[in-house]
């Protein structure tokens, strides 16, 4: 198995533990955990820190500016709901100094608008492709609170710190509260997307 978009990796995480088996049954239930680690961070803080080359759709705002649905890097192209192309020169992203962005703000002088499709529709007509996700690769605190929960449940295999709680599923062990510390879930309410 290979981890994917983890934010470590199988070696990290056995430098920190000091594990040198080569074992490959338990370098897969680590890369399993490391991935759960991943994921449980991304749905506590809403947003992915790899990033996503993706189109998202989007409904004809009432004003100028498009929230987006997502952390946004970059576009690689922007089509209003009448199908056209808006240019780059037409708008700014907000903020307008720092990745990532919430939002597309059609310029003050710009003579385009948010359009609705030939139809009359405004609902899913305008598409942002582009890359998404918080960042390219995972910040070091969220780096470190990954291998921290993830470290946390390869204790539990052993027994360590399972207080009772202990769960087992057909998909493998489970993040449980005692697997996230409190600096850890300082560091996921940092970053927890709040738009």
């Amino acid at each position: 198995m290979a981890i994917t978009n983890g934010y470590i990796t199988l070696a990290n995480f056995k430098a920190v533990k000091t594990i040198s088996s080569t074992d490959a049954t338990d370098d897969g239930v680590i890369e399993r955990m490391i991935e759960q680690a991943s994921r449980y961070i991304d749905i506590q803080t809403g947003r992915t820190f790899y990033a996503r080359t993706e189109t998202h759709y989007f409904d004809v705002p009432g004003g100028r500016e498009l929230r987006m649905d997502d952390d946004l890097l970059t576009i690689t192209t922007l089509t209003n709901g009448d199908d056209n192309t808006i240019a780059d020169t037409e708008y700014n992203l907000v903020p307008k100094n720092t990745t990532p962005y919430y939002a597309i703000r059609l310029k003050q002088m710009s003579s385009k608008y948010w359009d609705s499709d030939s139809d009359g529709n405004t609902e899913d007509v305008i598409s942002v492709a582009g890359t998404w996700g918080y960042s390219d690769g995972a910040p070091m605190d969220v780096q470190q609170a990954c291998e921290d929960i993830a470290m946390r449940m390869y204790g539990r295999r052993y027994g360590k710190g399972n207080d009772g709680q202990v769960k087992v599923t057909a998909a493998g062990v489970v993040v449980t509260p005692n697997d996230v510390s409190s600096q850890t879930q300082r560091v996921i309410n940092y970053y927890k997307r709040r738009l």
